[in-house]
């Protein structure tokens, strides 16, 4: 028999995962982070709703029975996986060389306004450039589709407007990913031998972005996190964990 307070907490998890993609789903936040939780929510509440339609279907089949104790330690180290991933997010930046350059990856606009996670990487940027004040500024990123304008030129109008002096900005307007991103940005500051760097970028993908740097062959490279907005936080850094485990897979970090 299925213990009572387990299910009552497996009901209440479920419950939480699909109110949480429900509201994203709402806003047109369609991805990986969302879907996921939606999926494990729909399973824990099935799961436990209909219990005794599972242990049945388990039942018909001896293979079945077999394989189940298995999923269950594959679930359980997944979460170890996940966790794991969670906490290197959420240690704080340590910056160990002062730098002689930033790079500020690009997130997506709203029309010609920087998004949301943009302007936290933007005002983390601000922050970090009163700090080092002869530290030049790269501003990464390309003009998307629906973007009226590339990343890079709105990143720069932000900037401008908040007090950095033009002359402390590099524009990188042709990058479309963040391979590109950090590989068109090396290139302008390798010819000003700007360096060491610091990378800027959001909490969630950070620890992708500081993989693909050193890959890339940047000697000396710190990476800065800009928060992400706590309504969409994990389910970012949820996506970034299969972004970033596909990216080890292919090859790329």
């Amino acid at each position: 028999m299925q213990n009572k307070w387990l299910a009552r907490l497996q009901i209440f998890i479920g419950s939480i995962l699909l109110i949480d993609a429900l509201a994203l789903f709402s806003v047109a936040k369609f991805n990986v982070g969302t879907v996921f939780p939606a999926i494990l929510g729909l399973g824990l509440l099935s799961f436990n709703l209909k219990h005794a339609s599972w242990q049945r279907w388990l039942a018909a089949k001896r293979y079945r029975q077999r394989l189940w104790p298995w999923f269950k330690w594959a679930m359980a180290l997944w979460l170890i996986s996940l966790l794991a991933f969670f906490y290197q997010l959420a240690v704080p930046d340590r910056i160990k060389h002062p730098p002689s350059s930033l790079i500020v990856l690009g997130s997506g606009l709203d029309g010609t306004q920087p998004s949301p996670m943009l302007r936290a990487r933007l005002d983390t940027t601000l922050i970090y450039a009163a700090q080092y004040p002869k530290a030049q500024i790269v501003v990464s990123g390309g003009q998307g589709f629906s973007e009226e304008i590339s990343e890079a030129d709105a990143m720069q109008r932000y900037l401008l407007a908040h007090g950095i002096a033009p002359q402390r900005i590099l524009q990188e307007d042709q990058s479309t990913s963040t391979e590109e991103n950090l590989l068109f940005s090396y290139r302008l500051l390798k010819a000003k031998a700007a360096e060491p760097v610091l990378i800027i970028t959001n909490d969630f993908h950070a620890l992708r972005a500081s993989k693909i740097a050193k890959k890339q062959g940047f000697p000396l490279v710190d990476l800065a996190s800009a928060p992400t907005p706590l309504a969409i936080r994990y389910n970012a850094w949820l996506r970034e964990y299969f972004a970033f485990a596909s990216s080890w897979l292919l090859g790329e970090l």
